[in-house]
């Protein structure tokens, strides 16, 4: 039996895929972008766009498309669900927003932790540091250990001396830093 590809077999198709791939399982309540003294605006439509794809995104006018406070520092608070969990996390214009997957590590009652969100990550020593922000959160989000190295990041800010990685996270609700030397294995999660 030949199968025929017309157009709206083809839109139907691609349709049911679309619809497969969105909804993380994250439904958005209300998400409000403003300054701290009330001056703001409702931003929950685009905000549910990004929770469809799980999709982290930097809080800024140019994301959210919107300027409700000029020249005053903002802030983003969204309250959404996930897996039937209720979310509410604020995050400061400049910060990135990650949604939770609605899941903790659960390896057993005894290691029940909450997510982890890495929020900045630095290379370097005495004021030459590098932003390794990304690499960070890629290898953590993947469960990576890895080396505190030039070659794990790909520069050397300071060549000849002895550098250190500055990690900046949030584990729950609780914001937490940790410091490595070079030479030392990382593993946050």
């Amino acid at each position: 039996m030949k199968v025929f590809w017309t157009p709206s077999l083809v839109l139907l198709y691609l349709l049911f895929g679309a619809i497969g791939s969105m909804g993380q399982g994250i439904r958005v309540e209300s998400a409000y972008y403003g300054s701290r003294d009330g001056v703001g605006v409702n931003v929950t439509g685009r905000i549910q766009r990004f929770a469809d794809y799980g999709e982290p995104f930097r809080v800024s006018n140019e994301t959210l498309r919107i300027d409700p406070a000029p020249n005053r520092p903002k802030i983003l608070t969204v309250v959404y669900y996930v897996d039937g969990r209720r979310i509410s996390e604020t995050v400061p214009e400049g910060e990135v927003f990650y949604f939770r997957n609605g899941g903790y590590a659960h390896h057993g009652p005894e290691e029940y932790r909450p997510d982890i969100r890495i929020i900045r990550a630095i290379y370097g020593t005495r004021g030459r540091y590098v932003d390794v922000t990304g690499i960070v959160r890629d290898r953590v989000r993947d469960r990576i250990s890895f080396t505190v190295s030039n070659d794990t990041f790909g520069v050397d800010p300071f060549p000849g001396q002895v550098k250190r990685l500055k990690i900046y996270y949030i584990r729950g609700d609780e914001r937490r830093e940790k410091e490595y030397g070079e030479g030392d294995s990382v593993r946050i999660w």
